[in-house]
């Protein structure tokens, strides 16, 4: 939790003095939509109207019928890169990256309790490599379908492949793979033997081109259980394809079905063991995800493509029809059915996620047939609300911007990357209906609310623009050539420049005065404060700092309306604009050194948002007073 650090000269608060506040997470918008895995959304298995997600470090029980319904799972404490549900519901498995901090780490796996929302197991069987520092990921996990067994394997190019006892959370077999794209459990097969319980394991996998079932068996000999490892037979020319998902169908003898990177449904005998089919379903991009239904009233089978289309097909073995297909908005990484069957909740690459009719095939719970959820899929660079704490913008790594409405937690406006595709926003102003940003190729930009170019300033700053602030009269920015120039609101003409900060160090936070509007203050990576006077045309303040460079700036809405700065050691400092001083009058440590705090926007309702480099989502923090 945050640790409170005030100065020596401040005196101690009075006893009778309110108890401080703390921010807690409210609601988290968005998935992991850059992983390559199906399991970053998922419909849970029992419970129609319930999704499980993950980013981060959270896990993320939500529901489709209620967007303010979220529950959270914490005990990761690095990136989650995979999640399973048990067929019952019951059980929760997800998977994180290993530290790289931590000699000999493994990629844990924790195993969640559904009801009580608690960890129940932390399993570290998949170990991180031979070398001190290497890193590994759990990328598969599968439960079984009685739900004793729990299959994993990591990224490793000699991957290992772990099966876990549920009951007991001991590891029952092992071996050394190379990395798999899928995991897929088939039917338990009861023990032969009158005296024996134990039934047998079978676990199709892909492997680059290869399909394999492995086979987990008890052994009475050893007394233990052994995992053995068998390849499908395959064509012997015509067929060389990369294999990303697969289902395991229990109709007739059992069959395998994959998607192929040639955009194929390829059907496998499991009795046999042998390639039967490849069904055309995708034009591009392969097929990347699987789900089965028995919507209508038959057995479907939906594929999310590359393309962007989610097909339906029918069928067994060598026949197979098509039924139906609908466009979505970027690759289907993710797909799964809800447990009565009716809706299906596909995931994007583009980190939207669609409610879609199982029968229809037509998007619901989205705003005009849109996505039910959005996500940026970079990291996001700037925030700021507007004139109210319902609405506020966003600015990603890939120049996309999003205006968001909170009460539905929906994309409003989204507006496509600029002509320069590699320029990202870097700052962003919410006023009235416009949308006024600074990007990293100097431009300065202004959209309406509804994603319209109205404005652009083509040469802002040399190196990028990285703070903008509004005033009824101008426009003032600071820029990576360490200015800050006024701009005429009107004809977007430069009014001044003042260079106050060091060269070669970015302005990074512009504020004008709300008393004083005369008054600008301006941050900088040059670990300095600096108030211009527009009366007077000089510099009245000056605060400068030993450690940490500042990124980020605003001033209170409360009591004296001091500064508020973020810096790059992980610091939030209040300093009193009116006062001469060598010190804040007050800070806050926020997170370790690891962590890189990028800035820091204040709502009109005074919540606060911090906004985290690696992360795509966007966490909404409320404020909660400590008892």
């Amino acid at each position: 939790s945050p640790l409170r650090f005030p100065p020596p000269s401040m005196a101690a608060p009075p006893a009778d003095a309110p108890p401080p506040q703390e921010l807690e997470l409210e609601h988290m918008i968005g998935f992991a939509a850059g992983q390559d895995d199906d399991s970053s959304v998922q419909f849970h298995p029992t419970e129609p109207t319930t999704f499980v997600s993950y980013t981060g470090c959270l896990i993320i029980i939500g529901s489709v019928s209620d967007p303010h319904a979220q529950e959270f799972l914490r005990g990761h404490d690095e990136e989650v890169t995979c999640l399973a549900i048990s067929p019952s519901g019951h059980l929760i498995a997800s998977g994180q990256t290993s530290h790289t901090r931590v000699a000999g780490s493994e990629a844990a796996v924790i195993v969640w309790d559904f009801a009580t929302r608690q960890p129940v197991f932390r399993l570290l069987d998949l170990q991180d490599g031979p070398t001190a520092y290497s890193r590994n990921s759990v990328t598969q996990l599968a439960f079984s379908p009685d739900g004793k067994i729990l299959a994993g394997a990591d990224d490793r190019a000699d991957a290992r492949l772990c099966m876990w006892d549920l009951p007991t959370g001991l590891l029952q077999a092992a071996t050394n793979t190379k990395a798999l794209s899928f995991l897929e459990f088939g039917e338990v097969v009861a023990s032969g033997r009158r005296t024996s319980s134990h039934g047998k394991y079978l676990i199709y996998a892909g492997r680059g081109p290869a399909i394999l079932r492995f086979t987990l068996e008890f052994d009475v000999r050893s007394m233990q259980y052994a995992l053995t490892e068998e390849r499908f037979k395959m064509p012997s020319q015509g067929l060389a394809r990369q294999y990303f998902c697969g289902k395991y169908l229990p109709q007739g003898a059992g069959y395998l079905i994959a998607g192929s990177s040639a955009g194929e449904l390829c059907v496998f005998n499991c009795a046999t063991m042998v390639f039967r089919a490849a069904v055309p379903v995708s034009a591009g991009g392969g097929l990347l995800q699987l789900a089965t239904s028995s919507a209508g009233g038959k057995e479907l089978v939906y594929c999310g493509c590359g393309d962007g289309k989610l097909r339906v097909v029918a069928g067994l073995d060598q026949q197979w029809t098509m039924e139906g297909e609908v466009a979505l908005s970027g690759e289907i990484r993710g797909l799964s059915a809800s447990a009565d069957g009716a809706e299906l909740l596909a995931g994007t690459s583009l980190g939207d996620v669609y409610i879609v009719d199982a029968v229809e095939l037509r998007p619901r719970h989205g705003h005009l047939g849109g996505p039910r959820m959005s996500s940026h899929t970079q990291p996001i660079r700037c925030l700021a609300f507007g004139d109210s704490s319902e609405t506020f913008a966003s600015g990603a790594e890939n120049g996309v911007l999003r205006l968001w409405e909170l009460s539905h937690y929906t994309v409003r406006t989204h507006i496509a990357p600029s002509d320069n595709k590699a320029a990202h926003p870097t700052c962003i102003v919410f006023s009235g209906s416009d949308l006024v940003s600074g990007w990293s190729d100097g431009c300065m930009r202004c959209h309406s609310e509804d994603g319209k170019l109205l404005w652009f300033v083509p040469l802002t700053h040399n190196g990028g623009v990285y703070s903008i602030a509004l005033s009824p009269r101008f426009i003032a920015t600071g820029g990576a050539d360490a200015s800050l120039r006024l701009w005429d609101s009107e004809t977007r003409r430069v009014l001044a420049e003042f260079g106050e900060h060091r060269e070669r160090y970015r302005v990074t936070g512009i504020a004008i005065d709300r008393n004083k509007p005369h008054l600008i203050h301006s941050c900088g990576a040059d670990k300095t404060i600096v108030t211009f006077d527009l009366k007077q045309a000089r510099r009245s303040q000056h605060f400068t700092q030993q450690e940490g460079g500042f990124c980020g700036l605003v001033q209170s809405t409360q009591g004296e309306q001091e500064i508020i700065t973020a810096d790059t050691a992980g610091c939030v400092k209040v300093w009193d604009g009116d006062v001469r001083q060598d010190a804040p009058i007050a800070m806050l440590v926020t997170w370790t050194e690891r962590d890189e705090l990028q800035g820091k926007v204040r709502t009109p309702s005074g919540l606060t948002t911090h906004n985290a480099k690696p992360a795509g989502p966007v966490a909404r923090l409320a404020r909660r007073r400590r008892s």
